[in-house]
């Protein structure tokens, strides 16, 4: 059954707000506690850690303006979407021209967000480390501590990926006038996230691989720590083949452990939760805690015979026919219905209603477009990103092509899914693997990090890997330039730190 993690907000200055709780959005605030009074048992410690899972939802933050969430601006830096209901907010507009201002509200609310976790994340690894013997299991302690360094280590690749150097901070807040913190090298944050990502590996070793509840697991952070390693080979560290060779160790050891699978059709994507080809996800629960992606992405204009309850909040982003036709022939996931949709049966019954254009079907939710809120989880890491990470990883480690019999069976087995005609290769590229990347997992929030870290653009028009640099894609109305691939640091947080400077 489907668990939301309960919310825990901390104030760093003296003293903390708690909710004790262990289940999904019951709230039960208990009282007005220091936090080094706070850690005497395992419930205390466990409504801590559920605080943390509660900042993963502000991918879903937005501005007034429909459809205008977190998650929509990530979708179009990389320009291979396009805005239905119009120009929208502003700050979309930025994002779409590839020239970001530092006042732009998305540059503050990732940056905050981010660090706000961070900070959460510090003083619970401070408090649970500091627990009395006998107040807490082993297990339980090694349990939650994972988790934590796995979110520490989460959160800072976002930051590091978005904005570059950022300030590395790794204790808790005592002084609220002590914000001037220098910044630390991109190396610096890189080799701190994998050292999270080591730590929390090591906690969780003997811990299970998977959970129903949807919390970070051994797979999750063995997965996750796959993705960062392969990052850290690319730009802009370009650590090369050792660390290409390690990302593939990496994620061999997810591949090897057959605790994940890829689902048979793609409609499980919209329905199975927590297992199977799901990896780690943000859970979610309609009443309380709903997604509002099925609704963002609904067509726009609205059809005159609704397709979905709350018809009008649709447009937020689509995807651009020149990347939809870019796809190769008879590809199943280009297929109506599958990824994407230009028609769907009326809500009254009435009959199939065709829209002028395609729209994004990865998250659409029956549910939701007959009852008006929908509970379906967000996928943030599924077994197909993990199988495609491994195979280019040891393509990039064996300097562009392998022939590596495990390689090649990953990247076959989501190839085939989509073409099952097609023949397994003999060897495969970095940029054949990198190429799958984009059609997989397009609008799931990962275009724009591999196009970042690989510094290549699927050219839509002949459906190859190209430089990113000075390439265009079709949603944007300017090339990509090396200075459009880093966020500016907010103008709020320049004014709190003097040493936020390029």
């Amino acid at each position: 059954m489907k668990k939301i993690l309960s919310p825990l907000n901390w104030l760093i200055a003296a003293a903390l707000t708690l909710v004790a709780c262990d289940s999904f959005l019951k709230e039960d605030p208990k009282t007005f506690l220091n936090p080094e009074s706070y850690y005497q048992n395992e419930k205390q410690a466990l409504a801590a850690v559920n605080g943390v899972y509660t900042f993963l939802d502000d991918i879903f933050d937005s501005d007034v303006e429909p459809g205008s969430q977190n998650y929509i601006f990530l979708e179009f830096l990389h320009g291979y979407g396009e805005r239905a209901r119009g120009s929208g907010t502003q700050d979309l507009a930025q994002a779409n021209s590839l020239m970001v201002a530092e006042n732009n509200g998305y540059v503050q609310r990732f940056w905050e967000s981010a660090y706000r976790a961070i900070e959460n994340c510090n003083s619970i690894i401070e408090g649970i480390e500091g627990m009395a013997e006998g107040t807490i299991s082993e297990a339980k302690k090694n349990q939650f501590l994972g988790e934590v360094y796995f979110l520490r280590g989460y959160f800072y690749f976002n930051l590091v990926r978005l904005y570059g150097p950022v300030p590395l901070k790794l204790t808790p807040t005592r002084d609220l006038s002590d914000t001037e913190i220098e910044l630390s090298s991109m190396e610096e944050v890189y080799n701190q996230i994998d050292a999270d990502m080591v730590k929390a590996g090591e906690l969780m070793e003997n811990l299970p691989w998977t959970s129903l509840e949807g919390r970070v697991t051994k797979g999750t952070v063995k997965a996750m720590h796959a993705k960062v390693l392969l990052t850290m080979g690319g730009y802009p560290l370009q650590k090369g083949a050792e660390y290409f060779a390690k990302a593939y160790n990496k994620a061999k050891e997810v591949y090897n452990s057959g605790s994940f699978y890829l689902f048979d059709n793609y409609n499980q994507l919209r329905s199975v939760e927590n297992s199977g080809e799901i990896i780690w996800s943000l859970q979610r629960e309609a009443d309380n805690a709903g997604n509002p992606l099925h609704f963002a992405l609904l067509p726009y204009p609205a059809p005159a015979k609704p397709v979905s309850a709350s018809p009008a909040y649709g447009g937020a982003v689509t995807v651009t026919q020149l990347f939809l036709d870019s796809y190769p022939e008879g590809d199943r996931r280009a297929e109506e219905q599958t990824f994407y949709y230009s028609a769907k049966e009326a809500l009254d019954g009435s009959g199939v209603v065709e829209f002028d254009r395609s729209f994004i079907y990865k998250y659409w939710d029956q549910n939701a477009a007959v009852v008006g809120k929908s509970g379906a989880n967000f996928t943030l890491l599924r077994y197909a990103d993990l199988l495609l990470v491994m195979a280019e990883a040891k393509a990039r480690a064996d300097g562009g092509t392998t022939s590596d019999g495990d390689a090649i069976n990953a990247y076959y087995a989501v190839r085939s899914r989509a073409l099952p005609g097609e023949l397994k290769p003999s060897s495969i590229t970095a940029d054949q693997v990198l190429k799958e990347r984009f059609w997989e997992l397009a609008f799931e929030n990962q275009t724009w990090f591999d196009m970042v870290r690989s510094r290549k653009a699927l050219h839509v028009m002949t459906g190859e890997m190209v430089e990113l640099i000075g390439y265009q894609t079709p949603g944007h109305t300017n090339p990509f330039t090396q200075e459009s691939l880093l966020l500016p640091y907010p103008i709020r947080e320049k004014r709190l730190n003097p040493n936020l400077t390029r």
